[in-house]
């Protein structure tokens, strides 16, 4: 895998194809895959990120991991606070 194929599956909104770069063993890969699922925002992306943080055996794969969770968990929690103010509406 190269890192085209990330920018083409985070373009196409892969998150399956993006959650099993996590597992590829380039760090490079991994390290993109996890910007990537960053970018896109969408929860199935929560629990490998959460993961990834912490077992990756590389540094810069366990950083671009976590800052993607934060991102993905703060997407999360804007898109529950706007279905929350259209409800109450």
């Amino acid at each position: 895998m190269h890192e085209k194929d990330i920018d083409i599956m985070r373009r196409a909104r892969n998150i399956d194809g993006l959650i099993r770069a996590l597992a590829d063993p380039d760090e490079i890969i991994r390290r993109a895959a996890a910007e990537a699922l960053g970018s896109v925002g969408d929860e199935r992306a929560m629990e490998p990120l959460e993961r990834l943080k912490f077992t990756d055996a590389d540094a810069e794969v366990r950083r671009a991991a976590s800052l993607a969770h934060a991102q993905v968990a703060g997407r999360l929690a804007e898109k529950k606070d706007v279905e929350g103010m259209h409800l109450s509406a």
